[in-house]
This record gives structure tokens, sequence and C-alpha cells, in this order.
């Protein structure tokens, strides 16, 4: 925002117009002001994807409710979803790195997910990662754990069925930083084998169920040199019919899947799919564009993005990299599942640096184009993401786990919002006599609306009532708005009626009329244009002389080394030296341009506090 010069006598003085525009909501939620420019600040959002442009959050659909199932969960590093009781409702499980501990928690109010009973099943075991599955082959649920400091695999038995009864079985207790675990029949003689990635050991491992009720575990390495493993997935790559496996090495920078040459899981094929995928931190396979086979998707933390790989000939040995999300912050967990419930895959996301659970909208259905929508942005070091139903209504919703909030939290995504608003911060636009227009570039398919409201005040801590809503892209603020008043603040509304459709504003611009004074110092005949800075260097204000032979136009341009102009500003001014003040600059280098008739000079200005 540029800023305004301002005299300390006021001799002469004229009014001319400035303007401000927006053109990015990406960052800064929450900065209320006041500010001397917009630029990506914006006080507070409800329901809007605040992006480079304003969407309804998910292009319509949005989390009905948050639901915090447990807000104490020291460390909470992964979340699951099973139904732990055998009562046919979902229930939740999380691992917390802090707190040492594999918790589930019963949907205990007729699934519904608003009530939940915690239930700890190890209460020391520095678990990293949690997944369920009936190990044992008795028609329950057990629940597996990876544990770093532990350097354990291990799973739990649900001894009653119930979830009220555990008893602990060790499938491997020397595997170094053991992080990530998954179950599934690896060699095809239909019982649950066990899957894990070892960071420190550099391993991707699973264990035969060896007599099938999980109590003998033969090992069989899958690679022993994946560097830094850290995920680990299972799913028919190639389309054979037998259980290939998928991995991520964070140190390696690499997302891998290992053919399972013989389908008994003893002999391993590798085949990279991304080697430079840097940071790679969560891989999961899921048909990304709907024509049959298994694509990979991957999140990874250095490169700052969530990708998935299109799986080109249906084999797995030639792939199409397709970018989800980028740049997201450190994303520490990819998964995919369809939010929307219109029969494609899409993709959920945590990301840690960001704070951010987010979902990607697969539009087309072909992975190729996607709508980035936000469920929580403060969910501080977001480390885990899952869907599932949780409250048995028939739909996909979301759970996530936050490593510093230490929570476990699932969002139901039913329906659609109509509206949504985001309110920008408070512009103080400085020595305004009179406000003139607000116009806005939008786009508003059919079922759609755009609408703003306006306030403006002397006080930035007291803005007033909201003007009532305008539905033009061009508003007279003179009706709105009373004369003389220095702050500014808009409310942009975004509306709609077709759940397929949202409104998308581009950009806002406020235009408003300055009250300019300058000092006459005319003191004897002026014979020439001359500008000439008062002190140099100057001290917080700086005070040019303007010197006109003639009553005429002076055009006045301040910009910073960076080439920014700070102040633009054209004025008719009568014969004789004047002094022009730029009040509350920052401390820096600036330069000064004067053109008036044929004349144009620039002045080096270096500003102290």
């Amino acid at each position: 925002m540029r800023k305004h010069f301002l005299t300390v006598l006021v001799l002469t003085a004229a009014s001319f117009s400035d303007t401000t525009s927006q053109t990015d909501w990406s960052g800064n939620g929450g900065v209320l002001g006041p500010v001397t420019d917009w630029e990506n600040n914006f006080s507070i959002s409800d329901q809007i994807d605040t992006g480079s442009s304003l969407q309804l959050t998910f292009g319509i659909l949005v989390p009905r409710v948050e639901h915090t199932v447990d807000s104490y969960f020291d460390g909470a590093n992964s979340v699951y979803a099973a139904d732990v009781d055998g009562d046919g409702e979902m229930d939740v499980l999380g691992a917390a790195m802090y707190a040492d501990n594999i918790t589930w928690w019963e949907n205990s109010d007729t699934g519904a997910g608003i009530y939940w009973t915690k239930h700890t099943i190890d209460g020391d075991f520095n678990a990293y990662s949690v997944y369920a599955e009936d190990v044992d082959g008795d028609g329950d649920t057990d629940v597996l754990g990876a544990g770093w400091n532990e350097d354990d695999i291990t799973w739990w038995e649900n001894t009653d069925g119930a979830g009220t009864s555990w008893t602990e079985h060790t499938v491997d207790g020397d595997y170094n930083a053991a992080c990530s675990v998954y179950a599934v029949d690896v060699d095809g003689d239909g019982d649950q084998d066990v899957l894990g990635a070892a960071h420190n050991a550099d391993d991707i491992t699973w264990w035969e169920n060896t007599n099938g009720t999980g109590t003998v575990w033969t090992e069989h390495t899958v690679d022993g040199s994946f560097n830094g493993a850290v995920s680990v997935y299972a799913a028919d790559v190639d389309g054979d019919g037998d259980t290939d496996v998928l991995g991520a090495g964070d140190l390696a920078d690499d997302i891998t899947w290992w053919e399972n040459t013989d389908g008994t899981g003893t002999v391993w094929t590798e085949h990279t799919v991304d080697g430079t995928f840097g940071g790679a931190s969560s891989v999961f396979a899921a048909d990304v564009d709907g024509d049959g086979d298994t694509d990979v998707l991957g999140a990874a933390w250095a490169a700052a993005r969530i990708t998935w790989w299109e799986n080109t000939d249906g084999t797995g040995t030639v792939w199409t990299e397709h970018t989800v999300d980028f740049p997201f912050g450190t994303p520490t967990s990819v998964f995919a599942a369809d939010l929307d419930g219109d029969g494609d895959t899409d993709v959920l996301g945590a990301s840690k640096g960001y704070n951010e659970i987010t979902w990607s909208e697969n539009i087309d259905g072909t992975g190729t184009s996607w709508i980035r929508h936000r469920l929580d942005g403060d969910f501080d070091g977001a480390s885990s993401v899952y869907a599932a139903d949780v409250d048995g209504d028939g739909d996909t919703d979301v759970l996530g786990a936050a490593l510093y909030a230490d929570e476990i939290t699932w969002w139901d995504v039913t329906g659609f919002s109509p509206t949504g608003a985001l309110e920008s911060s408070i512009l103080e636009a400085d020595c305004v006599d009179f406000w003139e227009f607000f116009t806005s570039n939008e786009q508003e398919p059919n079922g759609t609306s755009v609408g703003f409201q306006f306030r403006s005040s002397d006080d930035s801590s007291n803005m007033g009532a909201w003007s009532d809503t305008v539905f033009t892209a061009s508003t007279d603020l003179s009706t709105l708005l009373a004369d003389s008043t220095n702050y500014f603040q808009y409310k942009v509304i975004l509306q709609t009626t077709n759940p397929a459709n949202s409104p998308e504003l581009q950009d806002v611009t406020v235009s408003y009329s300055i009250y300019l004074s300058v000092e006459d110092n005319n003191g004897g005949e002026i014979t020439s244009w001359n500008l000439a800075p008062a002190a140099n260097p100057a001290f917080g204000n700086c005070v040019v002389l303007v010197s006109v032979p003639e009553s005429g136009a002076v055009d006045l341009v301040l910009h910073d080394v960076t080439g920014r102009i700070v102040s633009q500003h054209s004025q008719e001014l009568p014969s004789g030296t004047h002094s022009v003040y730029f009040n509350n600059l920052s401390e820096g280098v600036y330069f000064c341009t004067m053109r008036g008739g044929d004349f144009t000079a620039t002045e080096r200005i270096v500003v102290l506090k």
C-alpha cells in the first residue's frame, strides 16, 4: 500500500484520487490491522478457501461439524478407525509418541461420533504408528503398533472381542526405529501377515503369520537397504492378483514398489516409482484416474508436495507423475477416498508445516485437475490423516492426528454450505477526504453470487456497523461511508444454490480522495523547476522542496531501492517553492522523481530513525 504525504502548515491544498487493491488472500489470516497494505492479509474467514482467489470451501462441501475425540493425547502421531468392540459402529484408534500410548476410543453414543469413551491398550509403548486388523483370525479386531524408541512391531490381541482385555504379542522386538506398520495377506495363504518400515534399519520387512494365529512369525526382508524407510503399504500394483509392497524412504528421496514375483513373498523385484521425491514421508495406493489399475500416491516433506503417479501401462513399469498439491508445507501423511460422493478418488493430506488437514477434489475423475480444500488450518503439527464413515450416515468422514496440539479429531463433511464470508484486514488509508468506488472482478457460475459489505471509521478499534450487502461489481462508497474516515474494511460474502458450483473472487480495488496539503515557502521569484530534499539524511519524515516557475501539474513518485512505489501523486501547484512531506517512512533508501512541464529530476534520499 502506498503511503501518503501531509504538510505541517496548510497554505495551499488540493484533493487527488488514490487506490489500493487486493489480489491475494493466501496467507496471514487473522491480521485484523490496521495495515497500510492489504497484500495477502485478511482478518477472518468462514467456510471460504483463502487462496490467491476466493471460493467457498470444498467448492461447496464443508465440514459441518468438527468433533474432538481427544485433546489431551500427548504427541498424537497416528490415527486409524475400525470397529474395535464389534458393535457395528466405527471406533477410533491413536498412537501417541510422547504419552507412550496406544489407545482406542469407543463410539459410545449409538455410533454418532459425538461422545467417546477412552480405552488404553498399552500405556508404555513409544507409539509412532497404529493399525487394526484381525490378526489371529478369530473374527474380531486386533490392534498393531510400531514403536520408534521401542524398536518394536507389536500386536495386541482383542482377548474378549470387546476391546476391554488385551494380550500383547511381539512380532519383532529388534526393528530399529520402527515407524510404520500394516497388515495384509502377503503370501496368499488366507491369513493376515504384517508389514513394517524401520527408519534407522533402512528396512522394509514382512513377517509371515506362520501358524495363522499370530503367535509364531517368520521374518522376510523385502528391502534391507531402503534408506530412511518411513512408510509402508500394500496393494496389487501390477494387476497379477497377488500382494505387492510399496514404501517411502525419506533419506532415499524415494517412492518404490516391490513386485511379489512368485506370489508367496519370497522373491521380490524392485521398481522405482520416483527416485527424486525429496524427503518422501508417506505412500498410499488407489485407482486415482478411474481406469481400473492401481496408481501410487506420495507425500514428501522436503519437496513440499503431494503427488500421484499414473500406472501408465497398468503393470507398474511406466509411471507418469501428476502433482496434486504444491506447495504443501512439510506433508506427513497422504490418503485417498471418495470424499464428495461423486464416485471418483479424492486425496487427503496432513501438513505439519502448515498445520493443515486438507482434501483435494478430483474435478473430472481423471486426476489431472484438482481443487484444494482446507478442512482445518489450525491443527498444530498435523501428522496423520485417514478417512472412514465415523458417524454411520453413509458418507466418508475425515480423521486427523495433531502431534503438537495433542489432538485426535474427526470432521463430518456431509452436505454443502450455501454461504461463506471473509473479512479484510482494516486498511489505514491516511488523510482521506472522501471514499469513491469499490470495484471487483469475480466469476459467478449459475446459481452463485458475490456480495460485499463495507465500513469505515476514524477509530480502528471501533469500526462500527457494516453497510447493507451490495451485489454489484462497482459500488459508489460515497453513499455508504462517511467522509474523512481514514480506516476502511470490507467483507465479501460468497453464496450458491448449486452444490456443483462456487463463485470465485479474483480481485478488489477501493479508490478514495486524499486531502493533500503543501507548505508554500515562496520568498521570491522562481525562474526554474527544481527538486531538492530539505534534509538528507531525513529522520522519519522526509521533506522535499518543489520549485514551480509557473502554475502547472506536478507528478511526484517515491519508490524504494527494490523499485516498489511507496507513494505516487499528481497535483496542480501554483508558482512558488513548496515543501512536500512523506510521513512515517521506514528506515532505508528512497528515490523521489518529479515531473512537471518538460522537467524531470530524481533525488536519492536516505531516511533514518
